[in-house]
């Protein structure tokens, strides 16, 4: 599991945002959270995954790539809705995953 340096984050989790990647990082259970993560399949911009989903048996983690945390289902489809603006206005162009790239690339 990695995540993005910048990571978007939903209103309520700025605060406690250390404290939030350190229970997913020991897999304890962060009520209503949901990670919006690089897209597992090619033809998706992002995945949007309740946090509980993700400490399941069998979960593949290892790949996993987070990019923003929020509170709930509705803070989180907002971020993603403001990663896809910010693409936009910074590229011209709604290919979240190669935005999102750069980023990666960038921290590496």
């Amino acid at each position: 599991m990695k995540f993005l340096q910048e990571l978007y984050l939903g209103e309520k989790i700025i605060p406690k945002v250390d404290g939030i990647v350190k229970r997913i990082k020991t897999e304890k259970v962060v009520p209503n959270l949901y990670l919006i993560t690089m897209a597992s399949h090619p033809d998706n911009m992002l995945d949007l995954v309740p946090e509980w989903e993700v400490l399941q048996k069998g979960y593949p983690k290892e790949t996993l790539r987070i990019v923003g945390l929020a509170e709930n289902k509705k803070a989180a489809i907002k971020l993603m809705q403001s990663i896809i603006e910010e693409s936009i206005k910074v590229t011209g162009s709604a290919d979240i995953r190669a935005y999102l790239e750069v980023k990666w690339e960038g921290q590496a």
